[in-house]
């Protein structure tokens, strides 16, 4: 029997898939570039300040209850995850908030402020997204090809999730003010996309927002890979850390993965890291022309006091979002005035800094290295720029009070993670790059290699990814 697997990468999609396939009875080995698992999903710890790097938030909890389930465990036995009162918090540039509660008639009362019928309109929008949500979950645990093209029903249901407008278009079908629209659409911007080029479909994630609801997982967001890690451990899986894997070989036996120290043989292999990477470093192919999605300009702040006026999760618009979209995803300098977001998680979580200070966790949308190259050098400008906006938003000044600093650059997700350009969110969800036009999780020239993460099918977030996971456990264990 064919049973021994190698995962490479211990992100989120690679542990998932080793518990996944451990359960099954399979023999797996998980190899890891860096002295951790989490992948992008990893942490930093300094004078007791606790900065989760990667994603911020949960949504879809019954993707997560999926994983688990599927090993025959319960979520609540491995996470604690809190629902938020206030979602997020919407600055506007004019001075005006805008809060997106749990109890959605106090969100309704704050919209109405914005537009005359806006809660009615947001109820509607809601309905849609709803509608969409239920048509394409089941997609998401599929692995799209090209011959479902031939299916009747397929083509009937593509259809009707509205492939060819965008995630604006809809949100404009509801609401008549742009401010509301980038508020309902900025979630796209957590995909690495912008909302006009992102296809209606992906509105999904505003249900799961507006719905389902934010969580948090109690201990931070490294809980869980962590939890991940324990759940494959506990099936057997063997991890190995500081392990970087730097070439794959087909040969009679299976598979030979070398990393310069040690040749280890596979039946199957799955691969966890960056897609791009995989295909151009390690099996040496040469890489289509895809479209990436952007990077990221990302400040962990560790304050000395209490931060006032700033919730968990806070969106800040600038005068001009379309520039800046703009300027983001399609090239050129980073806009004077950027949008960007904070994160508080000690708003919820006061365990992850010490006591009477908080953590602001600040990430800046900009171009990846691809289109802009030197987008590192606009540091000092987007930093001035951030910390006016968050005095000028809720009158606290956060360069007098910063106790502890780290930072992030593009060029540090390529040397860190392998990740192409710097791209964050990997490739890009447009429309060419969704469904069986992204790449498939399995490799259609060497039988046994498939693929999990963010840039493979259904696409980036943690929820597709953990769908990602079961997609790879079905295709090895038929």
């Amino acid at each position: 029997m064919k049973n021994r697997v190698a995962v490479i990468g211990a992100g989120v999609g690679g542990l998932a898939t080793a518990a996944r396939l451990g359960y099954k009875g399979f023999d797996v080995d998980v190899f890891e570039k860096l002295p951790e698992c989490g992948g992008r999903a990893h942490l930093i710890e300094d004078r007791g300040f606790k900065f989760d790097t990667g994603p911020s938030f949960v949504l879809m909890p019954d993707f997560f209850e999926e994983v688990f389930a599927y090993c025959g465990e319960r979520l609540e036995t491995y996470l604690d995850l809190k629902a938020l009162d206030v979602r997020y918090r919407i600055f506007y540039p004019d001075g005006r908030s805008l809060d997106f509660y749990k109890d959605d008639a106090r969100t309704k009362q704050g919209l109405e402020a914005f537009e005359p019928g806006a809660g009615r309109a947001f109820e509607r929008f809601v309905e849609e997204t709803a509608r969409l949500y239920r048509l394409t979950r089941p997609l998401l645990y599929r692995c799209a090809v090209p011959g479902m093209l031939k299916d009747p029903a397929f083509l009937s249901l593509a259809f009707k999730i509205r492939p060819f407008e965008s995630y604006w278009s809809l949100a404009k079908k509801f609401f008549k003010n742009d401010d509301l629209c980038y508020a309902l659409t900025f979630e796209a911007m957590f995909m690495g996309v912008s909302p006009f080029a992102t296809p209606a479909f992906y509105s999904i994630i505003s249900y799961a927002d507006h719905v389902q609801k934010v969580f948090h997982p109690m201990g931070g967001m490294y809980q869980i890979p962590l939890a991940l890690e324990r759940l494959a451990k506990k099936f057997g899986a063997r991890l190995h850390y500081n392990k970087e894997i730097k070439g794959i070989v087909r040969d009679k036996e299976g598979f030979s993965l070398h990393n310069g120290q040690l040749t280890q043989q596979a039946d199957y292999v799955v691969a966890n890291a960056d897609f791009a990477h995989t295909q151009a470093d390690l099996l040496g192919r040469r890489l289509p022309k895809y479209k990436y999605s952007c990077s990221v300009y990302l400040m962990y702040l560790g304050m000395k006091t209490k931060v006032r006026g700033l919730g968990h999760h806070n969106i800040f618009f600038p005068e001009d979002t379309g520039l800046n979209l703009s300027r983001v995803f399609e090239g050129g300098s980073v806009a004077e005035d950027p949008s960007f977001y904070i994160h508080v998680p000690t708003v919820t979580d006061p365990s992850l800094a010490p006591p009477g200070k908080d953590i602001v966790y600040v990430l800046v949308p900009v171009p990846n290295l691809e289109v802009t190259p030197a987008s590192e050098l606009d540091e000092k400008r987007l930093r001035a720029s951030v910390f006016e906006r968050v005095r000028a938003a809720v009158g606290v000044d956060l360069a007098k009070d910063v106790e502890v600093e780290h930072k992030f650059f593009p060029g540090d997700f390529v040397k860190r993670y392998n990740i192409r350009n710097g791209a964050t969110f990997g490739l890009a969800h447009n429309l060419m790059q969704s469904a069986f036009l992204r790449p498939a999780n399995f490799d259609r020239k060497r039988e046994g290699l498939y693929y999990v993460g963010a840039s493979t099918q259904p696409g980036g977030g943690l929820p597709p990814v953990l769908a990602s996971s079961r997609i790879v456990a079905d295709l090895i264990t038929g």
